[in-house]
């Protein structure tokens, strides 16, 4: 093809498209525009943003169009975010177009928005189409979004109708890119809301936390990429370590970002990093509202911050000059992302940070088996602080078999489960099998002597499901393969998965007697049976319904921490991030519900869960204490995690490991096709696993070190409203496998309803 002269650029829009477009730069534009610059571009009938990827002085691509418009002053990505975004493409197997639908906030990537206004006075216009163009204006108050009325009118010739109303001046037509604001006006930096720490509150180092920012702070000065893991128990100061480096880093000129598993779950970090940086913290996470990120956003490319604190996304933060990287609960699966671009932030951490040439430190009481192995191999360095500041002692945890507690029960009543004639089923199956005689004298001791207790639950909700008693029939969701929720206190069931909601009820939709009756239990349930047992205590609970509204987590957690709170019952949420003094009862209800999951981790998960919220107590000048109900009190991840030796769980986990060759000692690939018909997802399946066994086949390199597992169902089989099947490579070497994925992809005739989703490394297996 005859090649053009002239002055183009590569711009990539942050869409799924597998290449970029090519565009001519208009002359007067030449000097402005640079590489990793968003400008506005003419798509179709739309005008679009994109990222300027390239710039070119000649292209084979004949009739291109014109660039309209640089949107900011200065590249939203530099050089060092722009190759961190070509290494995403290629791992993850995405186009450049979804990795930057990935990294740039969602006003920053949006389309214009066209609206129509109708113009005062009469006119004319013989055009049917035209007559109700107008006519539904004049409805509309004069005013009309472009996307609404080609909603409600469809047609080729409703864009040429719009532009000949608006050549006879019927109508004007209003263009703007949400996100897009002039560089003058002025953003407010976000900081921490709670209790303030005085910047100058600098905690004294004891020797082990001396000794490992020692060895950061050499790195930090040599310059250079060393990744850190950073092992100390809960307690044992990391936060201070962390405040340490990031200080050492400010000194050289140079920028730190600290990212933690969920930012809404951590106002204590944002309060201390707001104190030592006052008024130099950028936040970057999901529950901010599109304005505050992109405010967020711009101050960090303006270079106004030293610190970004956030979730995973901050990984791609627009740092320049980025000097240290922490991930702090290194280990933790939020981390991983389960929808779009599946990236894990964790380990794009590391990429980046050896991208930048600046130092890593992953910090984690439990950290993950992958990175330990790495700290074992010398990829990473490791370093250990096994005291808590001040010295003070690691909680005192026992365990309550739970199968012993019930069976003698059962013994008691002639083989019967308990029953108390004053209480309903479901407050006698809380008290009598949930909380034992044990952790209930602790739990009023506690609240007696002024203390707080904290109890771990990971179910929401009041029960479990409901079971028809008569017939045996459970309340599943209409989309997914599971049973609902119940949710007494908002009189529903509800699916945690996809939201369907319905109204509780006692009458059994398939044999229609009143019969319904909750099995299993739940937080709200909990927190009931709490009242009763210390009516007089101050009770609260943290689950995702409770703190669903923006600022209600928050609210909860300050409560908690001036110490108005004297029991607090949550899930997960609350076992990650707070340091609260008055804490010094834990105790973790049925603790080895995670142990049951089909997944080869969910030894690793029990231990790193119980250990964090085994952490949350005895922080002050109060020793701790941890009670542990289980049905599973010889697994080695309870009999570790009673220790607090998690290199003794490490060395067990690993065995187990390396004798069904999984990571670290393989890399996994995930692929998953999901859609309406199951017929049609499992014949895709099938043919995707036939032509992946048969490239093995044909190929000597792929079928010695390459294992295919299904094609199956996966665990959790229907997901909003969705088939799932899926299949598993599992080999020495990632090249291997993104290459045969790669290929299957590729090979897999393209369907309009089967999607086929590759999630490189997963971490969710359900």
């Amino acid at each position: 093809m005859n090649k053009q002269a002239g002055k183009f650029a590569r711009i990539v829009i942050p869409t799924p498209l597998k290449e970029p477009l090519i565009y001519k730069v208009p002359d007067p534009l030449w000097e402005q525009i640079e590489i990793g610059m968003r400008v506005l571009i003419p798509l179709g009938k739309r005008k679009v943003t994109g990222v300027v990827l390239e710039l070119l002085r000649e292209t084979v691509v004949p009739g291109t169009r014109a660039i309209l418009a640089p949107l900011d002053e200065r590249p939203m990505l530099d050089t060092a975010l722009l190759q961190l975004s070509h290494w995403v493409g290629q791992y993850y197997l995405a186009t450049l177009g979804e990795v930057f639908g990935t990294i740039l906030p969602p006003s920053l990537r949006s389309e214009t928005q066209r609206t129509i206004t109708l113009n005062p006075g009469s006119f004319y216009v013989a055009d049917g189409l035209e007559k109700r163009i107008l006519d539904r204006l004049r409805q509309s108050n004069g005013k009309l979004s472009v996307k609404r009325l080609t909603r409600e009118m469809h047609g080729d010739n409703l864009y040429a109708a719009i532009e000949r109303l608006e050549s006879i001046g019927a109508v004007k037509i209003h263009e703007r890119l949400p996100g897009h604001r002039t560089s003058s006006e002025k953003i407010l930096l976000e900081s921490g809301s709670g209790p303030t720490f005085e910047a100058q509150s600098r905690f004294i180092l004891n020797s082990e936390q001396e000794q490992a920012f020692r060895k950061i702070e050499h790195r930090l000065k040599e310059g250079g990429f060393e990744t850190f893991l950073l092992h100390g128990v809960t307690g044992s100061g990391k936060t201070e370590v962390y405040l340490r480096a990031m200080e050492q880093a400010r000194a050289a000129g140079r920028g730190s970002l600290i990212l933690i598993p969920e930012i809404s779950l951590t106002p204590q970090l944002i309060d201390r990093v707001s104190a030592r940086f006052p008024g130099r913290v950028g936040i970057l996470h999901s529950g901010l509202s599109a304005a505050q990120r992109w405010a967020q956003w711009w101050h960090i490319v303006r270079g106004n911050v030293d610190v970004v604190v956030g979730a995973r996304s901050a990984v791609f933060a627009p740092l320049a000059n980025l000097g240290l990287i922490i991930v702090d609960e290194e280990h933790d699966p939020s981390y991983k992302q389960e929808e779009g671009l599946r990236y894990n932030g964790r380990d794009l951490a590391v990429v980046r940070g050896k991208l930048s040439a600046c130092p890593v430190i992953l910090g984690s009481a439990t950290p993950a088996i992958e990175s330990y192995q790495n700290s074992l191999d010398g990829r990473y360095r490791l370093l250990e602080m096994t005291q808590r500041v001040q010295r003070r002692p690691l909680p005192f945890m026992e365990t309550i078999d739970l199968r012993s507690k019930f069976n003698r029960s059962q013994q008691r009543n002639g083989g019967k489960v308990p029953v108390q004639t004053d209480s309903p089923p479901a407050q006698r199956s809380a008290e009598h099998r949930l909380i034992s005689d044990r952790l209930a004298t602790f739990l009023r001791e506690n609240y007696q002597a002024s203390r707080q207790s904290l109890i771990f639950l990971n179910r929401r909700g009041f029960s479990n499901y409901l079971q028809c008693t008569l017939c045996g029939h459970v309340l599943r969701c209409s989309y997914c393969s599971v049973s609902l929720t119940l949710h007494r206190k908002q009189k529903s069931v509800c699916c945690h998965h996809c939201n369907f909601r319905r109204a509780a009820t006692v009458l059994c939709p398939e044999c229609g007697n009143r019969t319904l009756s909750p099995v299993g239990v739940g937080t709200e349930q909990i927190e009931e049976a709490l009242h009763r047992l210390v009516p007089e205590a101050r009770i609260a609970r943290m689950d995702r319904d409770t703190a669903s509204k923006r600022g209600a987590h928050e609210k909860l957690f300050r409560s908690w921490e001036k110490g108005e709170t004297d029991i607090l019952v949550g899930t997960q949420m609350i076992t990650k991030g707070h340091d609260v003094t008055g804490v010094t009862l834990v105790g973790a209800l049925l603790a080895d519900l995670s142990l049951n999951l089909p997944d080869f981790r969910s030894g690793e998960r029990t231990f790193q869960l119980l250990s964090q919220v085994a952490g949350r107590s005895g922080r002050g000048d109060e020793p701790g204490t941890v009670i542990i109900q289980t049905y599973a009190p010889d697994h080695y991840a309870i009999q570790h995690l009673i220790r607090h030796d998690y290199k003794g769980f490490f060395a067990a986990e690993i065995d187990f490991r390396r004798a069904l060759n999984y990571p670290p000692f393989s890399r996994l690939v995930c692929l998953r096709l999901e859609g309406p018909k199951f017929e049609e997802v499992e014949q895709k399946a099938r043919m995707l696993g036939a032509m992946l066994h048969d490239k093995t086949i044909h190929n000597a390199r792929l079928r010695e070190k390459i294992e295919i597992l299904g094609p199956a169902p996966a665990p959790i089989e229907k997901l909003r409203n969705r088939y799932r099947w899926q299949l598993l490579l599992k080999g020495k070497k990632s090249s291997s496998l993104l290459e045969l994925a790669k290929q299957g992809r590729e090979a897999l005739p393209r369907s309009l309803s089967v999607r086929l989703h590759i999630d490189v490394d997963p971490y969710n297996m359900l």
